[in-house]
């Protein structure tokens, strides 16, 4: 048991130490080198967690998806029907928006990055493409219960969803303090939700 300890230990100070330096120098800048230092670890010990720095990266991000997941899991327990989950799952997004605002920009750039070497690629846009079918399928559900209009086609709706979320977030990363993004967010779902309801 000690020794699974100090290793979950060095797993996530690895982590830590990584969401820092990709913050502060942005993810092409930031080497294994410079993890091992910031986080005091050998590259042995690196490389026994992570294959390479994109690994590192996708763990990250599964990090921030499992919260991401947690919330939504929370918000749809306690909700009546599928717009009250949608908006439940808004009313989240101040914790989202404080864990993903440091993250999304370096997102973009792993995205950027990834995108030039395809088994990457696949691993990077596959949260992404499970968002789309868990939105689709919510929506799906809604039209069943009578919640929205029966001409509503789920999949365009959960694509207008995602774009709405991930415009937000950028704009949120670029302009912190240009507004309440969890109000605005919340309003933003509100006012898409009433042009969809029955």
């Amino acid at each position: 048991m000690p020794h699974y300890s100090r290793g979950l230990d060095t797993y996530n100070t690895i982590l830590h130490h990584s969401l820092e330096l990709f913050s502060q120098k942005g993810y092409d800048a930031t080497s294994v080198a410079d993890i091992c230092h910031s986080a005091q670890v050998s590259k042995g010990a690196f490389y026994h967690h992570f294959p390479s720095k994109q690994d590192l990266f996708l763990a990250l991000m599964s990090t921030w998806l499992q919260q991401l997941d947690n919330l939504f899991k929370t918000a749809g327990d306690s909700a009546a029907n599928v717009p009250a989950a949608l908006e439940g799952m808004a009313q989240y997004t101040g914790t989202i928006f404080a864990e993903l605002k440091r993250g999304f920009p370096i997102l973009l750039e792993f995205w950027r990055q990834a995108s030039r070497e395809p088994q990457i690629w696949e691993q990077a846009v596959a949260p992404y493409r499970r968002y789309l079918e868990f939105f689709s399928k919510l929506f799906r559900s809604g039209i069943d219960d009578g919640a929205f209009t029966e001409d509503l086609d789920p999949d365009l709706a959960a694509q207008i969803l995602m774009a709405v979320v991930m415009g937000l977030l950028l704009q949120a990363s670029f302009d912190p303090d240009g507004a309440d993004w969890q109000d605005t967010t919340f309003s933003g779902i509100k006012l898409f939700l009433k042009g969809i309801r029955r």
